[in-house]
């Protein structure tokens, strides 16, 4: 007899104004990422025997009705696929994942932490979605269409115990930044596509992203269609390797866990678990959407 299809409940969607994505794959142990999963449902992705987890740095505008809004946030994502689908999940390459094959969007991120500059997301992320969201503070020099001398990602995250304060003082309307002291960091992010060695970029078509989290003991998936292709950087193997890849040149990115505890939301000790082998990036993902309009201005004689 077959099974019935399982009822599933729509909440809704979320469209974005503009995005940029930019996400930083490293390679890491599975037994370094399976105690965060504990209950979750899910089960870390393997390629090539091992995990891999993702930094992704974004900035997004979105509108309503009676909001206009601009978030700057980073996930800290594992790839992941729930236990239900186990022993039908895609057994794909590392290069294969990040370039877009994944026809059956199995794997998806889950998002162990997410960082936010505005109290609205973090709000709407925790209470619609169950994202594990918290307020912080962002320090960052990044490449944009308005700052073309800019070449290189540089992202520094900050949290400390004065963040309700900050919001309360600073946020009475709901949609402002909050400004926090910028010592000490939780985490920081530097990337530079030109470095020596670094592979020529290529196209992924990576979209959709899907993405899990829970919510009142449900799991809740999403589906992110970006429009557009995503630009990918990825190594190929060196002469003789089994591997589908290269780790990206030593130096060209850097990941450093900041003396910031954090102690309520435990980003810092997840991030020191996953991160204290100095795991290999492995690959880059990039998108950013098109500006909606431009304005050229003029000196007249």
């Amino acid at each position: 007899m077959s099974k019935k299809p399982q009822q599933t409940i729509s909440l809704g969607n979320f469209n974005y104004g503009s995005l940029q994505s930019l996400m930083v794959f490293f390679q890491v142990p599975l037994d370094s990422v399976t105690p965060l999963l504990k209950g979750k449902g899910l089960k870390p992705g393997s390629f090539e025997g091992q995990a891999l987890v993702n930094l992704n740095f974004e900035r997004y505008a979105g509108f309503g009705s009676t909001y206009s809004s601009y978030v700057d946030e980073v996930e800290f994502n594992v790839v992941v696929f729930p236990e239900f689908r186990e022993g039908t999940e895609p057994e794909l390459t590392v290069a294969g994942y990040l370039n877009g094959q994944d026809q059956s969007k199995t794997y998806g991120n889950y998002r162990i932490n997410v960082p936010c500059d505005s109290p609205v997301a973090v709000e709407a992320g925790k209470s619609k979605y169950g994202e594990v969201k918290f307020v912080a503070g962002f320090d960052f020099k990044v490449p944009d269409v308005n700052d073309p001398g800019t070449t290189t990602w540089s992202i520094r995250c900050f949290a400390n115990d004065k963040t309700q304060q900050a919001i309360s003082a600073k946020n009475q309307n709901g949609n402002g930044k909050v400004k926090l002291p910028h010592t000490p960091y939780i985490f920081d992010l530097q990337v530079n596509t030109n470095y020596p060695g670094f592979p020529t970029p290529g196209y992924s078509p990576f979209s959709p992203v899907p993405a899990y989290a829970n919510l009142h003991k449900k799991m809740i998936s999403s589906s992110r269609v970006v429009f557009g292709l995503f630009k990918i950087w990825v190594n190929p193997p060196a002469a003789g390797s089994k591997a589908s890849f290269s780790p990206l040149p030593p130096g060209s990115v850097m990941m450093q866990v900041g003396a910031e505890k954090n102690n309520e939301n435990h980003m810092h000790r997840q991030l020191t678990a996953v991160f204290k082998s100095k795991p290999p990036a492995v690959g880059v993902l990039l998108y950013e959407s098109q500006p909606a309009a431009s304005s050229g201005h003029t000196q007249l004689p």
